[in-house]
């Protein structure tokens, strides 16, 4: 009788030990796949991020300004979406020939602050 329990001990502690290996092998390997998928899943948002991100910026580079005379008052114009960006308080009859000239040539600013100096140089 006690070689039999000595073999039922051996075959339960080796039965368990198996079960316990495949049980490991198997939520380790669903947790390495499921770990893969979630690098790919947060690389492509950073990727992602990082195109918005690199677009909003070209956009911000690409908007220039420019002048234009609306109801015989000088407004600074946004060419990019071709609204007004702000009214000035010059007028048309204010204003010089050179400004007139560039007017017709439609001369773009790349900033607001260089129209801001530009309109500071002709009204002082």
């Amino acid at each position: 009788m006690n070689k039999i329990n000595r073999f039922l001990l051996i075959y339960m502690v080796v039965i368990t030990t198996l079960c316990g290996y495949m049980c490991y092998v198997a939520f380790y390997q669903k947790d390495t796949s499921q770990d893969k998928l979630v690098h790919q899943v947060q690389s492509t948002i950073i990727k992602e991020q990082t195109t918005k991100e690199q677009e909003e910026t070209s956009k911000k580079k690409k908007t220039t300004y420019g002048l234009a005379l609306r109801d015989g008052s000088l407004v600074i114009l946004n060419n990019q979406t071709k609204e007004i960006f702000e009214y000035t308080d010059l007028t048309k009859n204010d204003l010089p020939d050179e400004v007139h000239q560039m007017l017709k040539e439609k001369k773009k600013f790349h900033s607001v602050e260089e129209v801001y100096h530009f309109l500071e140089s002709y009204s002082s």
